[in-house]
């Protein structure tokens, strides 16, 4: 069962602000100055924290490793040292770890204080395991589509202009700061559970939850996952991260439940973060096997929007309608 019969008052008061947009819309041309101010601030917030807690672990580790004075600041200066510092610490995932913890229950209390005046804000409308199962299908053959891009982008690799350039820069970074002793837990912990939970209640919780309800769904779907590329500040990870975000936005104004895109999040870090390979000691073959099970997924995942967007119809002429007769009873 994915769609509950008798949502709770919550759920019915968040299916209704959803269907009455464009009044809303209509009377509401202007952003309070908070809507505006806050999720760009929590943008910042979200950076800073993270970056400060990666450099804290460094500083933490070159301590412990006897690394003192001179020597210290030598490393912190310069990049070729501060990179293999950055691969022995496992700054990259522990530094994650303790800026997730902190950034977390900022966002949620934000969502929740937000939700009493709002509840559009934040949505959790409750959905059934079929409704995951449909994502996780979504995700994969979202998974795919990249695969396929990055296959494409990756002709052009020796090319001697800007994009190969950066194509170059892209996989020696990601190379590099792939830390190799890192334990299986801590990946896990950090890039498969918290950083899905902290990026999902940024993006999709406060940016998109904040233009969803000013503004059409195109425009929130488009900006939100526009924001969500551009945050990665790498040209070539911003385009599929774009593409994945478009998915984990629709998602979002599909099932209006803030845990799906988490979860479609989490699946994605799991397997596009070489979690599922490691776990399962997938050899080469065992990658070939997980690649065409993500391309055959593409279909099964168009397949997906599909039912979703009929889906969502059909509850927005259904709603539509209640309210119409409703309003004329009234009358």
């Amino acid at each position: 069962m994915s769609w509950r019969k008798s949502p709770n008052p919550v759920d019915t008061e968040t299916v209704s602000v959803s269907y009455e947009e464009p009044k809303r819309r209509a009377g509401r041309r202007k952003f309070p100055l908070s809507s505006v101010l806050l999720p760009i601030l929590f943008l910042f917030l979200h950076q800073i924290v993270l970056n400060v807690m990666a450099y804290l672990r460094v500083f933490i580790y070159a301590i412990k490793t006897g690394l003192m004075g001179d020597d210290l600041v030598r490393v912190l200066s310069r990049p070729d040292l501060l990179i293999e510092f950055f691969m022995e610490s496992d700054a990259q995932n522990i530094g994650s770890i303790w800026a997730m913890l902190i950034l977390i229950p900022i966002y949620l209390l934000y969502l929740f204080l937000r939700r009493r005046r709002d509840p559009g804000v934040l949505r959790l409308q409750k959905q059934g395991p079929r409704t995951f199962i449909e994502s996780a299908v979504l995700i994969l053959g979202t998974m795919g589509m990249t695969q396929l891009w990055m296959t494409f982008l990756l002709l052009f690799r020796e090319g001697e202009n800007f994009f190969g350039q950066a194509l170059r820069d892209y996989m020696s970074q990601a190379e590099m700061l792939t830390s190799s002793g890192s334990k299986l837990w801590i990946q896990v912990l950090a890039l498969v559970v918290l950083v899905p939970i902290a990026e999902e209640l940024l993006f999709r919780g406060i940016i998109q939850g904040e233009l969803s309800l000013r503004y059409s769904r195109k425009v929130t779907v488009i900006v939100s996952s526009l924001v969500f590329a551009v945050f990665h500040f790498n040209l070539v990870q911003g385009t599929y991260v774009l593409f994945a975000g478009i998915i984990l936005a629709l998602a979002y104004e599909f099932t209006n439940n803030l845990l799906v895109p988490i979860f479609m999040h989490m699946v994605f870090n799991f397997i596009g973060g070489g979690i599922l390979q490691e776990v399962l000691d997938l050899r080469e073959s065992g990658g070939t096997v997980l690649l065409v099970i993500m391309l055959l997924a593409i279909p099964l995942a168009c397949a997906v929007l599909i039912i979703w967007f009929k889906r969502d119809k059909a509850k927005r002429i259904s709603a539509s309608s209640g309210l119409e007769q409703a309003g004329g009873g009234q009358e």
